[in-house]
């Protein structure tokens, strides 16, 4: 018994008419794909969802940062803060944390 091989293509018509109504089909399908609403992208999956998600987030970020009053967004940052040692010294710093902060979990006090 022999193998079968892979790269077989002797079920694929080789005429015209065929490649003709195949990219009818490939064209048809584009143009519909073309005219969807962003409702109905939305609607399609979740992934879509999860964009706009992260996006509103990284918006609301932005939003945030550029806000005159420092107090809402102090506290949202304290909130949302890790509660581990090395969390905090990650977010929490003005600048990046020390390595010791890192690896010892904040019992290294930081050196300037």
């Amino acid at each position: 018994m022999t193998a079968p091989d892979p790269f077989e293509t002797i079920q694929v018509p080789d005429d015209a008419d065929y490649w003709d109504a195949l990219a009818g089909r490939v064209a048809t399908s584009a143009a519909r794909a073309s005219n969807r609403t962003t409702l109905s992208w939305l609607a399609g999956s979740r992934a879509p969802w999860a964009a706009v998600s992260v996006l509103l987030a990284a918006v609301l970020v932005l939003v945030m940062r550029m806000s005159s009053s420092t107090g809402l967004a102090a506290e949202l940052t304290q909130a949302m803060a890790p509660s581990d040692t090395v969390g905090q010294a990650i977010l929490l710093s003005d600048g990046p944390p020390a390595i010791g902060a890192l690896l010892l979990g904040g019992q290294v006090e930081r050196v300037r």
